[in-house]
């Protein structure tokens, strides 16, 4: 089977390229090393010009599969926000972080990020890695997508490829654009830019500022309280470019970010009608959840495979807003009591983000250049969510009290207010810097260089769990803070021959190789306390020690400030490398094989302890073939451009996480009595394998139109020694190391969890003549987007979601009345379609499901100016 599908891509594209051959069999093949555009010329479709090989080249030439949206394309196909790009990008996801739920996670070719590990999908911001939180989309240049793993140029953590993205340069004259937005949910927004021109072909600068408001998408019912989806943002950024002399250009970019938002919260999606230990006992509350929530949805739940499954609209949620805020509605026990409310029992989001980014380039000669990229980044992040959704409802605890079995004791919280929060304070500085050396020949192209980064990042996390006197934990919250310092270092090279002057005309070969050593040093406390403090250190009187840093309890085994602390250091060496085989057949079709290797190294797992087994796992590996078309003319008078790329990809050692089960000590063999508790763990699993197909183009069926399409299908799946470990409950927890790795969830031949198999895009423009120019160029823009069905599984935490598609559209008057002027209609999400973005899965472990929802139908207009 799976060379059947091996065969049958490659069989695809070659009959392709077969019948494109043909049709081109009178074209004459430009000189070797001619300008890329002679291989366009005539086409009636403009380059594109990517740099996912870090320099400037056409996309047709280029043997990657790449998606690159315009700053035209992200205005027409009305991309306001980050999570907006992946309707644009075959084969892409975008979700809210399960830990920070302001920061975007970025999915390709199904390489989902496990809490707590680096990303699976690098992110380069004007040549500098970076985090996602601090990404914004005005005044950009372009959007990149490259697919698949490039390990070699863009370094560790791009098993599923890279996003570029490129802000607006500086150019010599003056100029500049004020844009002005209001839609529903009272959306405010305004961007200005100034483009100064200081000395003629020597010095100009570029600053760009933008401030957005909106209303949250959610209704909150309770008193006072923000409603989720809400936005507060800010941010401004500064671009100086000099060229003191000829053969030498700095450009240094500054910026600064601040967010504070409401964001989308986790909505209870189900509860176990039976599950086993602690979650059938909770579930016996987060099933009261699941009805609040669907009557606040204007529904019933209903019953299905064991599962009390919300209904209703997602859109009505109750929480408590704002960062360390300590009052709320007023809430009360039977006895008219004031219930206690954490301070942090609060759905908030804060960033303070600001960065420098400076590409300093000197050419030697007209071919060869030496370039130094050098960044540096701090970011201050406060994050507050509820997991599960239910911190909003009051629940009726007695059937818990009939459940434990205690006689006489009537149920002093007949209804209380759950609390099942989770705080983050971080902080993270990371630096950075890229020398290159690039040779620019005719035939051949290299480029060498060195990368080091260091990076230090200091959280602490406070989890509470509590219903009443219900708690998921011994004291009070699980308390964790660490410093996690992160150095990289890169040794890269990679070049591209091309053999036409050998006499093998059209033919080119692209080897490249880079050398990573990386290192991860942790220093950290981990333990329960029933202070709610950001930051605290370990009380003897009143902590307890986290579960694996201990034999069970105080009384049981150790529990000392000693015990709580963690430290320890990895580190790991891995070679990555690119090596392609290219065929220019025509000046217009290209056909490329290639085989990379990416690799993301391993990490700190959030529930460390003294046991080296628990502290740290090992990097993940991928190994991949990719088999591409490229190919762009026209048929008759229509140009068109067609990329196809067909993959696998074999990975080694994945990288994945369950909510383990314990047992506090040797009073709880089997695992199924009272006094179990849970943690998270991060493990190494074994294989994998996923493989599918993407096709994207673009077509002009007449000079008024435009479409851009884009398609992607893929499978993946574990494989041989593909197992989820599980405890062993004979005995508590400790350096003897309980879990059975052995043995556990057998995931051989289970498909990947929140992967969706099969993505569709299609986005036209159409200038509209037959309105007169003397009133505007006016132009109508729609797009749809859909992706199928996700799978679920319970041992990695995924919930499936059903699949969904989304239309949008964009009516823009450009010059009205010959004047630079602009007016704009746009609307997202048209037909109101509720989607999930992502779905995590605790039925087993703490007795509930839970939903990120995308945002419903949203609308506005657009007034802009240009000078």
């Amino acid at each position: 089977m799976k060379k059947s599908r091996i065969f049958a891509t490659a069989s695809a594209i070659a009959a392709v390229t077969t019948g494109l051959s043909q049709a081109n069999a009178q074209e004459a093949r430009p000189p070797s090393g001619a300008p890329a555009a002679a291989a366009d010329a005539g086409s009636d479709l403009k380059d594109i010009i990517v740099t996912a090989r870090r320099i400037n080249e056409n996309l047709q030439r280029v043997p990657v599969a790449v998606t690159v949206l315009s700053a035209d394309a992200l205005e027409q196909q009305n991309v306001k926000a980050v999570t907006d790009i992946q309707f644009s990008v075959p084969n892409l996801q975008i979700k809210p972080s399960s830990l920070y739920p302001g920061q975007p996670e970025f999915i390709i070719r199904g390489q989902r990020q496990q809490l707590f590990t680096d990303e699976n999908v690098v992110t380069y911001v004007n040549g500098v890695p970076q985090s996602t939180r601090g990404l914004s989309l005005y005044d950009l240049d372009n959007v990149q997508a490259l697919k698949g793993p490039q390990g070699t140029l863009f370094g560790k953590s791009s098993l599923g490829g890279a996003m570029v993205f490129t802000t607006a340069r500086p150019t010599y004259d003056l100029g500049g654009s004020v844009e002005l937005e209001y839609g529903n949910y009272d959306r405010q927004a305004a961007t200005a830019v100034l483009n100064l021109p200081i000395v003629a072909d020597v010095a100009a600068l570029r600053i760009a500022g933008n401030i957005e408001r909106r209303d949250g998408v959610f209704t909150n019912p309770l008193a006072g309280q923000k409603d989720p989806g809400d936005r507060h943002n800010e941010s401004v950024r500064g671009t100086l470019l000099l060229a003191p002399m000829d053969r030498f250009e700095i450009i240094t970019t500054v910026d600064y970010l601040h967010r504070d938002e409401v964001p989308s919260p986790w909505v209870i999606e189900a509860a176990p009608t039976a599950a086993p230990g602690f979650a059938g006992l909770i579930s016996l509350l987060t099933q009261q959840a699941v009805t609040q929530q669907s009557a606040l949805g204007g529904a019933t739940p209903i019953l299905r495979d064991g599962l009390l499954v919300r209904q209703g609209s997602p859109f009505h949620f109750a929480t408590l807003t704002g960062v360390g805020k300590t009052s709320g509605p007023a809430l009360a026990d039977v006895t008219g009591a004031a219930i206690n409310l954490s301070p942090y029992d609060t759905l908030a989001s804060r960033l303070t983000s600001y960065g420098v980014a400076n590409t300093s380039t000197y050419k030697l000669s007209h071919a060869v250049s030496i370039r130094n990229i050098l960044g540096y980044r701090y970011e201050k992040a406060i994050d507050q969510q509820d997991p599960g959704g239910i911190g909003g409802f009051q629940i009726n605890v007695a059937p818990v009290l009939t459940a434990l079995g205690v006689p006489g004791l009537p149920p002093v919280f007949p209804s209380t207010l759950i609390n099942n929060t989770t705080h983050y304070l971080n902080t993270r500085k990371a630096f950075s810097d890229e020398l290159q050396f690039i040779v620019e020949l005719p035939n051949f192209k290299f480029i060498a260089g060195g990368f080091y980064s260091h990076q230090k990042e200091e959280s602490s996390v406070n989890s509470f769990f509590t219903i009443a006197f219900l708690s998921l934990y011994p004291v009070g919250s699980h308390y964790r803070e660490g410093d996690v310092t992160t150095t990289s270092k890169a040794l890269f090279a990679q070049g591209t021959y091309d053999f036409s002057s050998l006499g093998a005309e059209g033919l080119r070969l692209t080897l490249g190789a880079r050398y990573n050593w990386d290192k991860k040093s942790l220093i950290g406390e981990d333990f329960y306390s029933p202070s709610n403090a950001f930051s605290q250190d370990y009380n003897p009187a009143t902590s307890l020690c986290a579960e694996e840093n201990r034999v069970g309890l105080a009384s049981v085994g150790v529990n000392n400030g000693a015990q709580c602390s963690l430290t320890g250091s990895r580190s790991w060496r891995a070679l990555t490398w690119t090596a392609s085989l290219e065929y220019q057949i025509t000046p217009r079709t290209l056909v490329y094989l290639s085989n990379r290797r990416g690799y993301k190294a391993g990490g700190v797992t959030p529930t460390s302890s003294v046991n080296p087994d628990f502290n740290f796992f090992a990097p993940e590996k991928i190994t991949d073939f990719e088999l591409g078309l490229k190919h762009q003319g026209s048929i008759g008078t229509v140009p068109f451009r067609l990329n196809i790329a067909g993959f696998i990809g074999k990975y080694k050692n994945i990288q994945t996480q369950d909510i383990l089960a314990f047992c506090v000590d040797s009073s709880c063999p089997g695992g199924v009595a009272a006094p179990n508790y849970t943690d998270l763990l991060i493990f190494n699993v074994g294989q994998a394998t996923i493989k599918g197909i993407e096709v994207e183009g673009t077509i002009k069926p007449i000079p008024q139109l435009t479409l851009d399409f884009g398609f992607s299908h893929q499978v993946g799946r574990y494989g041989k020694g593909s197992v989820i470990p599980q405890p062993q409950f004979a005995g508590p927890i400790g350096n003897g190391n309980p879990i059975d790795f052995s043995s556990g969830v057998n995931l051989s031949g289970v498909e990947f969890p929140g992967v969706p198999r099969t993505t569709f895009s299609v986005a036209g423009t159409l200038d509209m003549p037959f309105i007169p120019k003397s009133f505007a160029k006016a132009a109508l823009s729609m797009n749809y987007a859909y992706r199928s069905k996700t799978n679920g599984l319970t041992s990695a935490g995924v919930y499936g979601a059903p699949g969904f598609g989304l239309l949008g559209g964009r009516l823009a008057f450009n010059d009205l009345f010959a004047s630079p002027v602009a007016l704009s209609f746009w609307v997202q999400n048209l037909t109101n379609k509720a989607y999930r973005l992502a779905c995590a899965d605790n039925l087993n472990s703490i007795g509930y499901s839970a939903c990120k929802w995308g945002d419903p139908r949203t609308y506005g207009v657009t007034l802009s100016a240009k000078f």
